[in-house]
């Protein structure tokens, strides 16, 4: 079998046996031995989604957190320490391990529920134990009780939405996973059906508000991970007429000069603005979504945004009569690096092939149209993604959308990351400084003059100080401001006046 190799941020399910059908754990003792080398070799590096530990062989679902290569060597080291213990406890030697422990690439959501089930149903499958949920050695149990030392349970909760369709999928659905002739995972089409029933039970608002609460802690620890000295402050919010909503505010960092990562939820009646929009005369709203800013120090690090919202109106008696999300993430850079442009606008595609391969291609288009200074007759950066008013049509449920607009949320730190550590050390004069300001100045521009989302903010009664939090902290409007024609700021304003296409779609 030809062995992948292990890529950064990527999903993998790592599994293996004993050489020569032999055991690996002659005892309890063993396994809470590897599962204690596991979280000293693993710390940080890798993350852990679920396990299992049977006699001879054992499977982990994890996430390559550190270099590909770096994730390499600290599994065979982890492998290679367990085996020398067992040997001296067993008097025995020679390897302990098939050549090679076995991975496979994880590339969707589905895919990743899949492997889970799989892996904590395999006690059963493999006639251990009448019922998968009472084995000691698998993640399963730690995972229900939301209780582990080596687990990211809620990065595992997140993928089934909640604890209690976690346990529904487990114990709900017939387990055939693995195909022994293609040596790969079914699709479950039951599974999915399966699912489905269970989540159409959870309102969307309460499903895609949890959504956005654990997508602000996994981004926010990121973050801070990546800038190395500043830390999130927290700033928790009401609205008088419903609502509130929780700031979260990064400045004067070792990487970012300024940025914020805020959730928010408000409702209640209809403001005026809103029901001139909707051509009503009355009725209550419910809103909610993640946005984010982060303006770096270095002009040669892009300013990103994102954000993914949701939206309900009801009629009198409080049924929905209107609902639909939004969203998107788009680059803003100061220097273009091609290169850079690419990474940011393949992830984007990536993440729209997943759900319909028309989507990507038509929503960069729309990016470009909608973050465009029409009285500048200029971009505001590169574009990304950008969509709004999705609602559920004959070819896509509100499920679907729900599904579509979390995978855009879910790749933003894919997209944006590796760039940022890719530019950050890249030497800088006050020259690009004073560049990156004036085109900040851009930045202002769009925001208070056509961006939607700030727009709604004010006109809603939104918290100024969150609403504004987009806005970098040093901006120069330089009079009649003019660059040399041949410099890499030319090149700049030459793809902002006419937008690219950086992938083929």
């Amino acid at each position: 079998m030809k062995l992948e190799i292990l890529e950064k941020d990527s999903y993998y399910h790592i599994y293996n046996k004993c050489i020569n059908g032999g055991v690996i754990f002659e005892s309890d003792e063993n396994m809470r031995y590897f599962l204690a080398l596991v979280k000293k070799y693993f710390s940080k590096k890798i993350t852990i989604l679920s396990y299992c530990l049977l006699q001879n062989h054992y499977h982990f679902l994890v996430k390559i957190d550190c270099d590909g290569e770096n994730a390499t060597q600290i599994l065979s080291n982890l492998f290679n320490a367990y085996a020398k213990a067992f040997n001296k406890q067993q008097n025995r030697t020679g390897s302990l391990f098939e050549k090679h422990f076995k991975r496979k690439h994880i590339s969707s959501n589905e895919y990743l529920i899949n492997t889970i089930l799989y892996i904590h149903k395999n006690p059963e499958h493999h006639n251990l134990i009448s019922d998968f949920s009472q084995y000691k050695f698998s993640s399963y149990k730690d995972i229900v009780a939301k209780k582990s030392n080596i687990i990211s349970i809620d990065e595992v909760v997140n993928l089934f939405d909640t604890i209690e369709n976690f346990t529904f999928c487990h114990k709900n659905t017939e387990f055939n996973f693995f195909d022994k002739n293609k040596d790969t995972y079914k699709v479950l089409e039951t599974l999915q059906e399966k699912v489905t029933l269970q989540e159409n039970k959870i309102p969307m608002k309460d499903k895609f508000y949890k959504y956005i609460e654990n997508l602000q802690n996994t981004i926010t620890s990121k973050l801070e991970e990546v800038d190395g000295v500043a830390k999130f402050q927290e700033d928790i919010w009401q609205r008088a007429e419903g609502g509130g909503g929780k700031t979260r505010v990064i400045e004067n960092g070792a990487i970012f000069e300024k940025g914020g990562v805020n959730i928010s939820k408000v409702f209640g009646e209809l403001p005026e603005v809103l029901r001139n929009q909707f051509g009503v005369k009355e009725g209550n709203f419910f809103a909610c979504g993640l946005s984010l800013v982060l303006h770096p120090i270095n002009p040669f690090v892009p300013t990103v945004h994102a954000n993914w919202r949701y939206f309900e109106m009801y009629d009198e008696d409080g049924n929905i009569v209107t609902q639909w999300f939004g969203g998107g993430q788009d680059l803003t850079p100061y220097y273009l690096f091609d290169n850079d442009a690419i990474h940011f606008h393949t992830i984007c595609k990536s993440a729209c092939d997943l759900h319909n391969e028309g989507f990507y291609k038509k929503f960069k288009e729309t990016c470009d149209n909608y973050f465009w200074n029409a009285h500048r007759n200029e971009a505001r950066g590169i574009g990304g993604l950008f969509f709004d008013y999705l609602k559920e049509t004959d070819e896509f449920s509100m499920q679907d959308r729900f599904n579509f607009v979390t995978e855009v949320g879910n790749s933003f730190l894919k997209s944006y990351v590796p760039i940022v550590e890719k530019r950050k050390e890249i030497e800088f004069t006050t020259a690009h400084k004073e560049w990156q300001e004036v085109r900040r100045g851009r930045y202002v521009e769009f925001n208070l003059v056509h961006d939607r989302g700030t727009l709604f903010g004010l006109k809603t009664n939104g918290r100024i100080e969150s609403i504004l939090m987009s806005l970098p902290p040093i901006v120069q409007w330089k009079y009649n401001h003019t660059i040399e024609e041949t410099s890499e700021e030319a090149k700049l304003l030459e793809v902002l006046a006419k937008p690219k296409d950086w992938v083929l779609c």
